[in-house]
Order: C-alpha cells, then sequence, then structure tokens
C-alpha cells in the first residue's frame, strides 16, 4: 500500500500545476474589407503544429518546421517556415472550419506573423493587431523556443459580409491534447466604427456572428467553466481536501468551507482593486498558496487542524481567491469584457466544484475503509503526500522571486 501511494505521489507532483496559470488567449477580429471579409487571429504556435497524438515533451516526437536541441527543447527552424510557406498555411487551415449562412468557405492566408510571447506586441485593438502583420512572413529574432512562441494569422473570405451574413469559426485544436481548457477566446466583431461587439468564452472555439449567446447560456458557460477551471487547479484540489479532512464534525467543515468561499469571492470581485503593480505580486500569491497547503498538512499531521478558525480560513480564501481573479484581469488586458453575470455564474462553478470534491472525497473515504486495511489513519496519507507536493511548489514558485530579489 505504501508503494502505491508513493507511486501515486510521484506521478501526481510531476504532473501538477497551480489553479491559476495562465490562460493562452486566442484573439479574433472581424472586420469587412470591400466585399470580403478580414479576420485576424492571435494564437499559441504550437496549437498548430502539433498533431492529436502528441503525448508531452518528454515524448521525443518530431513535430514540424522545428528542430529538437536536447538542452533547449523544440527550436523553431524560420529558414523551413519560409522555404515551405504554402505547405506550412496548408497545416493551419485544417484547424478551423468558417462558414457562411451554414456554408463551409475556402479562405486564402494573407499573412503570418511568429514572435515570442513575452515580447508580444499588443492585438486588443483592430488597430494594434492590424499593425502585427507587415509582410507576408515575418519571425521575430527571439522567436526560437517553440513553446514560447505564439502566430498571428491574417485570412481572407471572397464574397462574405460581417453585416449582412452569418460568419462562423469552429474549432478543437488542442483538444486531443489536453490544451482545450487552457485556451480562452476573445472574438471582436467590428461591424463598424460605431458598432463592435466582444463574445469571451473558454475552450472550444464555436463563434457565430448573429448567433451570440444569450444571457442564459451565458450562465451556463460561466458556471461550466468556474466548475472545470477548479477541477483542473490541482493546488486548489488539495487545499479543499485537506480542509475536509481536518474538520471533525459536518457542521466544523461547513464553517471552515463557508469562510473560505467568502475569502476567495471577495478577491475574485474585487481583486483588481487589491491587486499590486508590481512584478512579484502573482509569483507571491503563487508561494503564498503553496504555504497555506504546506502549514494545513502540518496542523493535520500534528493533530492540529481542528484548531483552524473561520478567521485563518478566511484570510487563506482571500490568497487563493486572487488565482481566480487574476484568469479576470489576464483577459481582459487582452480585449475581453467581463461583467457581473460572468463572474457570478463563474464563482457559482467554483463553490459547485468544491462541493463535487468534498462529495468524491467522502465516497473515496468509505470505499478505502471497506476494502483496504490501512496502517495509519486515510488523513495521514493526505497529508504526507500533500506536504511533499507543497514543498516542491514552496521551492519552485520560489525561483521567480529569487530572480527579481538577485536583480
Amino acid at each position: 500500500m505504501k508503494k502505491i501511494l508513493a507511486l501515486i505521489l510521484i506521478i501526481y507532483s510531476s504532473s501538477v500545476f497551480s489553479h491559476f496559470s495562465h490562460f493562452e488567449p486566442r484573439i479574433i477580429h472581424l472586420y469587412q474589407d470591400n466585399q470580403d471579409t478580414i479576420i485576424l487571429m492571435r494564437m499559441p504556435l504550437p496549437l498548430i503544429l502539433l498533431d492529436e497524438n502528441w503525448k508531452g515533451i518528454d515524448s521525443k516526437q518530431n513535430i514540424p518546421y522545428t528542430n529538437k536541441v536536447n538542452n533547449s527543447g523544440y527550436l523553431i527552424d524560420p529558414e523551413k517556415i519560409t522555404k515551405n510557406l504554402d505547405d506550412f498555411k496548408k497545416s493551419i487551415t485544417p484547424g478551423y472550419t468558417i462558414k457562411k449562412n451554414g456554408v463551409v468557405q475556402n479562405y486564402h492566408i494573407e499573412s503570418i506573423n511568429i514572435f515570442n510571447s513575452d515580447d508580444r506586441k499588443p492585438f486588443s485593438s483592430l488597430k494594434t493587431a492590424e499593425e502585427n502583420f507587415t509582410s507576408d512572413v515575418t519571425i521575430r529574432p527571439s522567436a526560437t523556443k517553440l513553446f514560447d512562441a505564439g502566430i498571428d494569422i491574417k485570412l481572407r473570405i471572397s464574397n462574405t459580409s460581417v453585416i449582412n451574413d452569418d460568419i462562423s469559426i469552429s474549432s478543437i485544436l488542442g483538444d486531443k491534447f489536453n490544451a482545450i481548457n487552457k485556451l480562452a477566446n476573445i472574438i471582436n466583431l467590428h461591424r463598424d466604427i460605431a458598432n463592435e461587439s466582444v463574445t469571451t468564452t473558454l475552450g472550444i472555439l464555436d463563434y457565430s456572428s448573429t448567433h451570440l449567446p444569450s444571457m442564459t447560456q451565458q450562465l451556463i458557460n460561466g458556471f461550466s467553466d468556474g466548475f472545470i477551471h477548479i477541477l483542473i487547479g490541482l493546488d486548489h484540489v488539495l487545499f479543499v481536501l485537506l480542509l475536509f479532512y481536518s474538520a471533525a464534525s459536518f457542521l466544523k467543515l461547513l464553517s471552515l468551507a463557508t469562510a473560505f468561499t467568502f475569502g476567495h469571492s471577495f478577491s475574485l470581485f474585487f481583486g483588481d482593486n487589491i491587486a499590486i503593480a508590481s512584478p512579484i505580486f502573482i509569483p507571491g500569491i503563487e508561494l503564498l498558496i503553496a504555504l497555506t497547503i504546506a502549514f494545513t498538512a502540518i496542523a493535520l499531521l500534528l493533530k492540529k487542524a481542528q484548531h483552524l478558525g473561520t478567521t485563518p480560513l478566511l484570510v487563506i480564501g482571500v490568497i487563493h481567491g486572487f488565482g481566480f481573479s487574476f484568469v479576470f484581469n489576464e483577459l481582459e488586458k487582452e480585449g475581453a469584457q467581463t461583467s457581473i453575470t460572468n463572474l457570478l455564474s463563474f464563482n457559482f462553478g467554483i463553490e459547485a466544484g468544491q462541493l463535487f470534491i468534498y462529495a468524491l472525497a467522502f465516497t473515496m473515504t468509505i470505499l478505502i475503509k471497506k476494502q483496504t486495511v490501512l496502517v495509519k489513519k486515510l488523513p495521514y496519507y493526505v497529508s504526507v503526500c500533500a506536504l511533499v507536493i507543497s514543498a516542491y511548489w514552496v521551492v519552485t514558485r520560489s525561483m521567480p522571486l529569487f530572480d527579481y530579489i538577485v536583480i
């Protein structure tokens, strides 16, 4: 049993991510150019080059238009792209289906810009987006590593109108290799100077210029996004599990969970006003989240967790809640529009996700007790796993802070 738990621990800790790992924005602008529709798109470059059989960096699979270098990973090959530009463009088109009034359209890719995500130029407005296209193909010198690169694409659809036609764009790129939950779609429709609409969704792209989501659909989407986001945020899941095993009774769990909920709901709604404009603020919050998990795990191991009160949980909730507020803050910087409706439905989804984790923990605890004889009680093993994983996080999340201190 101990060997199995150790194996699970190693696998789990090596693949775990922060619950507010940055979303990769896929930004789209649609506008009219005489008799044609122009679409400008920005997205991560790996989204296009990785096929559905991609199994991760360690798999050493070949990726087109790149060279595998042991110490540097996959490096973009600019010469290969420019020499085979037509084929490179053909590798883009299967990823997106564009329709006019329900009929699939052929489209022509006019311009491409490949860049390093750390020094990308603005793309949030139509004006700044257009400034990224200066020639048929531009590969900026800083765009060397594939997984740090993004791509801007300008394409043209002949004989279409964003005013009179229903233009739809759909794509499931990234769905096969689990990148879809890290994508945020920000679609800007420019019918004229005074008539612009922005639609923001997460995950699979399925957009229609005339059939915009209703209020009910927005609420459902926001709820679903919040529910999924907490489940893929394994540090948040881990803390909720520790909270479950820290409570001596249902009423105690209810009070702790309520305090934690109020805390992260507060920072979700007011994170813009509290966040400090400093490059170390986000890494600092990430480190604090790891420390809260380690602190709670130690308290549970020392059988002191029953002394955790609502005030500490309220503060910890505020810290964790900043992670969720950063999701919206980052998207707003890229041009997304967030309403109080989006925030409420997203928050309800987060709460439903927490309840799901509690119910799952309760069910699994009963099943394990019935099927397995443990040397120690189950909370002990959960605490040890949480402590080791959070210790790993503390080390890795401290590194960016040390970089700023050295500078």
